[in-house]
């Protein structure tokens, strides 16, 4: 998903959708063939899929988790915007010998910061340091409904 940086990333609410059709350039295959519209030969080489894109509107709980999972796969200074917006990740979590309770407070601030989260009805972190993947699984309820989401963060991939 690409965003605009210079706008509060919070705010998009939009979701690029991609629809594909098939469609036949019957133009270009009469002018390769040269036959006319009588023809009932088909050359399937010449059926091509074209990708439309449309941006939609999100609604309801799925807005609210979009800017939950934004946020908390933003690592602290990444936007040059505002160095001081993200999760600490390699400050404070992804650490030698990280205290569970620190991080799991963290994660819950960052979570609630979002607008109209009301309470985190649960929260679940697991890290794998063999895959090198930190899960985090949530439960919370806001002002457009229940929302149950799950982020997963890979950290420096091999």
């Amino acid at each position: 998903m690409s965003y605009d940086l210079a706008l509060n990333r919070l705010d998009h609410d939009m979701v690029f959708h991609e629809t594909k059709s098939t469609t036949l350039d019957v133009t270009t295959w009469h002018q390769d063939t040269g036959w006319d519209d009588t023809t009932t030969v088909w050359d399937f080489e010449k059926i091509h899929t074209a990708i439309k894109y449309s941006f939609w509107p999100i609604k309801d709980a799925d807005k609210i988790a979009q800017q939950i999972k934004i946020n908390l796969l933003s690592f602290f200074g990444e936007w040059f915007l505002d160095t001081t917006y993200g999760v600490p990740y390699l400050e404070e979590i992804l650490v030698k010998n990280p205290r569970m309770a620190s991080v799991e407070t963290i994660i819950r601030n960052h979570i609630s910061s979002v607008p109209d989260v009301i309470r985190i009805d649960s929260l679940s972190i697991d890290w794998d340091r063999q895959s090198r993947h930190l899960f985090v699984e949530f439960t919370c309820d806001t002002n457009l409904g229940p929302i149950h989401e799950s982020v997963k963060l890979e950290i420096f991939p091999r």
